[in-house]
């Protein structure tokens, strides 16, 4: 009964209501001897794939690199955004699943912490919020570096160049997110090693990964932006 519920309700709500609404007008228009009810069944059965969860996980296959050792000389992390909410301020899950695995690094050898991310549009820079986190962490104030002018992932790297210079970086970032970056700090840094964090969709192979849910469509959203970015990097530098 609880399964029937979970996949049930997964129809009510988006992207799963999308999904019936085209159906049913693919039906609609089969009745009517249309020939659009073919265009309404294949979108119907695009948003169906682009919304599980068991093709989130298969796409994010192609950019999923293997972690290294941990022998970076600084722990570098990447921002992945904080929230801004009617004046308020709180680090985005993102980010605070890449500083947890830094935190948890540290514990194992400590060393200096960069935190490197600026200001996109307006607000307060990601890396002042990133501070404060590990700060809260209990990781002392003067093992964490602040790079806050990077506004993407290319000057991330630069500007720790920047600070540091060529040497053996440990880079902390989404899993998703790892192979823009290295190709990113690749340009600069001659030796990087790289422990991924922020896996992007939880897949357990079970009933509730081939349903339509919101979670498989934001993985997918995920996948699809850092495909544009890697293009967006190919064409760029």
């Amino acid at each position: 009964m609880f399964a029937l519920l979970k996949i049930v309700s997964s129809f009510v709500v988006f992207p799963g209501i999308i999904i019936l609404i085209f159906i049913a007008l693919s039906l609609f228009l089969y009745k009517r001897r249309s020939k659009l009810w073919r265009l309404f069944l294949a979108l119907s059965l695009m948003f169906y794939v682009v919304s599980s969860g068991w093709f989130a996980y298969f796409v994010s296959k192609t950019l999923y690199i293997p972690d290294t050792d941990d022998n970076g000389e600084y722990i570098v992390v990447l921002g992945g955004g904080i929230d801004i909410y009617n004046g308020y301020e709180e680090i985005g899950k993102h980010t605070l699943r890449r500083l947890y695995k830094a935190y948890q690094l540290y514990l194992e050898n400590p060393r200096k912490i960069i935190v490197t991310g600026g200001v996109v549009t307006r607000g307060i820079p990601e890396a002042s919020v990133m501070k404060a986190v590990l700060l809260s962490f209990g990781v002392p104030k003067e093992h964490i570096i602040v790079e806050e002018r990077a506004r993407n992932t290319y000057e991330n790297a630069k500007y720790t160049y920047d600070l540091i210079g060529n040497v053996p970086v440990t880079l902390v970032t989404s899993t998703t997110h790892m192979r823009r970056s290295l190709l990113s700090f690749g340009k600069f840094f001659s030796k990087i090693y790289h422990v991924q964090a922020d896996y992007p969709i939880d897949f357990r192979n079970v009933y509730l990964d081939y349903i339509p849910n919101h979670s498989g469509f934001y993985a997918f959203c995920q996948v699809f932006y850092e495909w544009v970015g890697i293009l967006q990097y190919a064409l760029s530098f």
